[in-house]
């Protein structure tokens, strides 16, 4: 993870107060700076000077955003955003949700499912308003190299935060009257499967005892749904690359599925394909 500046992104929009909150308040608690960025489309904003551009960008600005650089690109907003986030060597972009169509029904717009499937940094996609800091994260795991990803980022950028790792399985035919044998040789499969993960070297900077596992049986998403509803987590990470048993949840497409319900604030990482 990079030690550089958090990316907060705006379309001067209400809906983006939420990130930018979040963006600050992220930033205070772990030393970085933050830069603001609006981008200015091609045809530009018709009768504005950058310098009025900056004014409005800098009146949406909490109080914590006094001296935030502002950065006002020009291109398509997706795309843009996620270049200057690596030419800016960002360690993070927090972005907004486009509008919130019900309580549990959140569209991300096509800036921020860009970012997910596209962006070489982390994404935190905010929901939530900003009631302080995270405490519990809720990562699932398919014990491939983009959870693994997704769990050390999480636990680089969160410090103080409590992590809850989920691994969902599946007995095949269960409700066929399956032996009891069955069901135990695929949990054990399971706990092999979730003690060699977490025993990895890979995880030696993490306090012990910080990580908690859980299994849980029963397909993916609905599994995961009452991992999130028996937990309550301030945040959800996730990895989008990887292989097993939650690929169609972490991965590819599914991931913008996943983010359209989940009611936390949830952490993107992405792995570059092979």
């Amino acid at each position: 993870m990079q030690q550089g500046p958090i990316i907060a992104t705006t379309d001067l929009s209400a809906r983006s107060d939420r990130a930018v909150d979040r963006a600050f308040e992220l930033a205070r608690d772990l030393g970085r700076p933050v830069k603001v960025v609006h981008v200015v489309k091609s045809e530009g904003h018709a009768g504005l000077s950058s310098g009025q551009l900056e004014h409005r960008v800098r009146e949406t600005l909490p109080d914590l955003g006094d001296g935030a650089a502002i950065l006002l690109p020009q291109g398509s907003p997706p795309a843009t955003i996620a270049r200057t986030a690596v030419e800016e060597g960002g360690a993070l972009i927090v972005a907004g949700v486009a509008r919130y169509n019900q309580i549990s029904d959140y569209f991300l717009g096509t800036a921020v499912d860009y970012l997910i499937r596209h962006a070489d940094v982390p994404v935190l996609v905010v929901k939530q308003r900003q009631r302080g800091l995270y405490r519990r994260i809720l990562i699932p795991t398919d014990f491939g190299a983009a959870s693994k990803a997704a769990i050390l980022a999480a636990a680089r950028l969160f410090p103080q935060a409590a992590i809850r790792v989920v691994h969902v399985f599946h007995v095949g035919f269960e409700g066929w009257g399956v032996a009891e044998h069955v069901r135990e040789e695929t949990l054990a499969r399971a706990e092999a499967g979730m003690a060699e993960f977490l025993g990895s070297d890979d995880f030696a900077g993490i306090a012990p005892g910080r990580i908690e596992p859980i299994l849980a049986n029963g397909e993916p998403e609905t599994a995961f749904g009452q991992a999130i509803e028996d937990y309550e987590p301030d945040l959800v990470a996730l990895g989008t690359q990887g292989g097993g048993g939650l690929r169609q949840v972490t991965v590819g497409s599914r991931a913008s599925s996943l983010l359209s319900w989940v009611r936390p604030d949830t952490l993107v990482v992405r792995l570059p394909a092979d």
